[in-house]
């Protein structure tokens, strides 16, 4: 049921959201008039070229020179037309390079050459113009950020990057045989090694509260003002209202688990999915267990605040949950949260990690 569940929700969600591919890193895009303004610019350029090669070698013209030429020609004078405001007044260029041979192309380079100092002027101009305005949109945007996010402000105003690395190749400094991974199956094996070991695990856990340190067993053990029954209801089957509700207070713009469903997703499901999804989570309670799937986890290195230097040591791991075990997850809290605040379980500090406490 869980599969499912799963295959459905991305299935619809992928038939009716939009998608679009970004990239690691962020260019202004050019104003269209300005992209427009260089593409003439270096069709100048390439021009200018072609004829001071004529100049220098007269006797390689030939008709093939004069059949560009012409198609040369037609842009030239579409080019003239549409900075009609900086050529003034319009050239009048040849029709045939086979006429320019009398003084060795002189004269149409100087009226190339002029034209093309012109388009480059008018280059600079637009190009210092958008400049300046790009800088005074984000010099408007940190100010905002000031009062709405001060974390992208105090970002911006100290020039910090964001650090990212790409898993393209991993260094093993070993003392005797270092190694420089390339292949991505090896790569792969080194990060899951390398995460499965990065943290140490106990091999015997205490199984039971008889078995902890004499400081930890009267921690642990049951108050003895606390009767069990009052967590009789904590495993009751939730109602629609309040799964929904729990959906809901979850936060959005956060990273997918494995299945790449967001909250996003959650929250717009449709009433017979919701009704599928609350069966499962009844079973769950029934059952005090989970399906294997949201057991199931994503982990991506993230770089420390030195120098990556394709060395795993300089990571650290960010776990990435299912989000559909995360809501269940609050809900069970939300639950037990109540239980405990309306009979005073916790005393005096303790009452700040409830909900509503202070």
């Amino acid at each position: 049921m869980c599969e499912y569940l799963h295959a459905n929700i991305i299935a619809r969600a992928n038939a009716i959201l939009l998608a679009r591919t970004v990239g690691n890193d962020h260019t202004p895009k050019l104003p269209k008039d300005l992209e427009t303004l260089i593409q003439h610019y270096r069709f100048f350029n390439r021009v200018l070229h072609s004829i001071k090669l004529l100049r220098k070698y007269p006797h390689t013209l030939s008709s093939s020179h004069d059949r560009k030429w012409s198609g040369y020609l037609i842009r030239l004078n579409n080019i003239f037309n549409l900075y009609k405001s900086i050529f003034s007044p319009v050239p009048v260029l040849p029709s045939s390079l086979f006429s320019c041979q009398t003084d060795n192309f002189n004269s149409l380079l100087r009226t190339l050459s002029h034209a093309s100092k012109l388009l480059r002027g008018l280059h600079v101009l637009k190009e210092k113009e958008f400049q300046d305005s790009f800088i005074k949109a984000h010099l408007e945007s940190r100010d905002q950020n000031f009062n709405t996010d001060i974390s992208s402000f105090i970002n911006s105003a100290l020039s910090r990057s964001r650090h990212r690395i790409v898993l393209d190749r991993v260094f093993i400094d070993h003392p005797t045989t270092p190694q420089l991974l390339t292949d991505p199956k090896d790569i792969s094996i080194a990060v899951t090694n390398h995460f499965q070991h990065a943290v140490p695990i106990k091999t015997s856990p205490p199984t039971h509260i008889s078995a902890l340190p004499d400081r930890w067993h009267s921690a642990y053990s049951p108050m003895d003002t606390v009767s069990p029954d009052i967590y009789s209801s904590l495993l009751s089957p939730p109602s629609l209202e309040e799964w929904l509700s729990t959906v809901s207070s979850m936060p959005n713009g956060k990273a997918p688990g494995p299945s790449m469903i967001t909250y996003e997703m959650l929250k717009h499901l449709e009433p017979t999915t919701n009704f599928l999804l609350l069966s499962l989570i009844h079973k769950c309670f029934a059952s005090a267990n989970i399906p294997d799937l949201w057991r199931q986890a994503m982990v991506f290195p993230i770089p420390k605040p030195h120098e990556w230097r394709w060395q795993l040591q300089n990571t650290r791991p960010i776990t990435l949950l299912e989000v559909i075990q995360k809501s269940f997850v609050k809900l069970f809290y939300n639950c037990l949260s109540a239980i405990l605040a309306t009979h005073n379980v916790f005393k005096g500090d303790n009452f700040a990690g409830l909900l509503g406490g202070t």
